[in-house]
């Protein structure tokens, strides 16, 4: 399937669109929500309390939950989508496939937190998207010596992601910002593939 130039850097503008977008849900929220330290999962939680899974000890009401959901859904299509644009223009190998499906696992986690909210199934809402962070790791390190332009800008990325989920990994000895790692994160992702989306269209 083949993607137009359009609809590929299109899908890279409304994936980064996710967060012109949370702050509303992360305003409207009828208890006090903690940009820094609370997981974006928790405005997609259905229930109201505390407890409302099991690691969250705090309070979680998100009234507008349901469209919190179909965005992370939004997200994982439209991230899919832009990932695909980039895979087409490297050359068809197996390193490339394997690369583009490592990167497509933190886009099938969005979709599959989306459909599975964390306080229905923590387990099947965050296995995937947790998978894919680290696969991504991968994904990037592997694209970034099969892209032909954009290289520099890939490592740097690259470089990023993985101080960001060293930190993470200091939840278990220190406070850490966790909620502020997490979007970190896919701000890095989202940003490294739509300034190569608009890259390859100027050198096109």
């Amino acid at each position: 399937m083949y993607i137009s130039k359009k609809i590929g850097v299109l899908s890279w503008l409304v994936t980064c669109c996710y967060f012109l977008i949370e702050p509303f849900f992360i305003y409207t929220s009828l208890v006090p929500y903690s940009f820094l330290y609370h997981a974006m999962s928790d405005l997609g939680v259905t229930s109201c309390g505390e407890y409302t899974y099991a690691l969250a000890p705090y309070a979680i009401c998100s009234p507008h939950h349901l469209w919190m959901n179909a965005l992370f859904i939004i997200n994982g299509l439209t991230l899919s989508i832009g990932i695909l644009y980039l895979a087409q223009h490297l050359e068809k190998t197996k390193v490339r496939h394997l690369a583009t499906i490592f990167l497509l696992l933190l886009a099938l986690g969005n979709i599959v937190s989306g459909f599975i909210p964390a306080d229905i199934d923590l387990f099947w809402h965050s296995i995937i998207a947790q998978v894919g962070m680290l696969t991504t790791i991968a994904g990037l390190g592997m694209y970034a010596k099969l892209l032909p332009t954009g290289r520099n800008w890939t490592l740097a990325c690259l470089i990023i992601l993985v101080l960001i989920l060293v930190l993470v990994l200091f939840v278990f000895f220190f406070p850490m910002p966790v909620g502020l790692l997490q979007r970190l994160f896919y701000f890095v992702i989202f940003i490294w593939g739509t300034v190569l989306a608009l890259w390859n269209v100027k050198q096109k």
